[in-house]
């Protein structure tokens, strides 16, 4: 892959391909060329004769390079918009026209994903591995492990992107709980403790469950705390360029238009409950607000010394 990478690199550094632009703020974006994932490979190039031909020589000359072989007949070009003639130039090169709906690429994940229909397949995924225990011979210990270990995980990567809607987190923790208690489709047995003490750790008297909405909380804060801490991603490269970053570094620019994408203001919305939980170490100073970010002691020295910060004639001077 390192090979494939840098011989579209270079196609890209030649002009003879023509990458994605993230576009941004001021005019600035980042060109993305092509993402590697585990079994897939995704190339951006411009909807050109001249240009699908060099992206297939590209793919002879990494045969060349590994020995191996790819196979255009299980590869698809996806147009991005509307693209005259765009079958006609697929099957001439051979490759296999994909079946991936225009507007998809156009839409704004986040405005995609509001609707709770969505997360209608993870109840799918919910539904269809119940089906597979057959629960009237599961102990309650058993039925408890097989809530921790699987039914909770299940919507993990879900929740890792996107906000969960108090309807839908109702919905999903009914199911654990119909199957914690050993109730099924066609019964219904009571519940004889409260879904929260249930979700209470062990050593405060519940069961360790995993609250779904505290949960997912937790999983779209880390990406707050990747932002802060991961300085050449090219998914944070992305970001900056599109939306900017605030004086530090930390965070990036709040987001007030009514367009953009959806799934990153979903985000950086928790990102003040997030920075309220946050300390400070302190390096050279440049990255640090002397009174407003929290680096000596337990709170924020506007908040210990609200007179001194009243006083202060520069009020958003960093520690350096």
């Amino acid at each position: 892959m390192e090979a494939l990478s840098s011989i579209l690199k270079r196609a890209l550094q030649g002009g003879f391909l023509e990458g994605f632009m993230a576009g941004g703020r001021g005019g600035e974006g980042v060109v993305v060329s092509h993402l590697l994932f585990a079994y897939d490979t995704l190339v951006f190039c411009d909807a050109s004769k001249e240009h699908v031909e060099v992206l297939s020589w590209a793919f002879m000359w990494f045969e060349a390079i590994s020995g191996l072989k790819i196979n255009l007949h299980k590869s698809e070009l996806i147009p991005v918009g509307v693209v005259p003639n765009f079958e006609d130039l697929a099957r001439a090169l051979g490759y296999k026209v994909g079946s991936l709906p225009f507007c998809y690429l156009g839409l704004p994940l986040g405005d995609a994903f509001k609707s709770s229909r969505v997360w209608d397949v993870v109840e799918e995924r919910f539904q269809k591995r119940l089906a597979l225990w057959k629960r009237q011979y599961l102990s309650k210990g058993g039925r408890l492990t097989l809530v921790k270990s699987t039914l909770s995980s299940l919507p993990i990567y879900f929740m890792s992107l996107f906000i969960i809607s108090r309807k839908v987190s109702l919905r999903l923790e009914k199911i654990q709980r119909d199957f914690l208690w050993g109730g099924g489709a066609s019964q219904s047995k009571p519940h004889l403790v409260n879904w929260s003490i249930v979700c209470m750790e062990k050593k405060d008297g519940g069961l360790g469950i995993r609250n779904l909405s505290k949960l997912n909380k937790a999983l779209l804060g880390k990406w707050c705390w990747r932002f802060a801490s991961e300085q050449d991603s090219l998914w944070k490269q992305v970001i900056v360029r599109k939306f900017g970053e605030e004086d530090g570094g930390w965070c990036s620019g709040d987001l007030r238009e009514s367009h953009g994408v959806g799934l990153w203001k979903a985000i950086r919305k928790g990102w003040m409950e997030f920075g309220k939980r946050v300390a400070f170490k302190v390096g050279d100073g440049s990255r640090v607000r002397f009174w407003k970010d929290r680096w000596c002691g337990e709170d924020s020295l506007d908040e210990a010394f609200p007179r001194l910060y009243y006083l202060a004639s520069s009020k958003d001077a960093w520690v350096a």
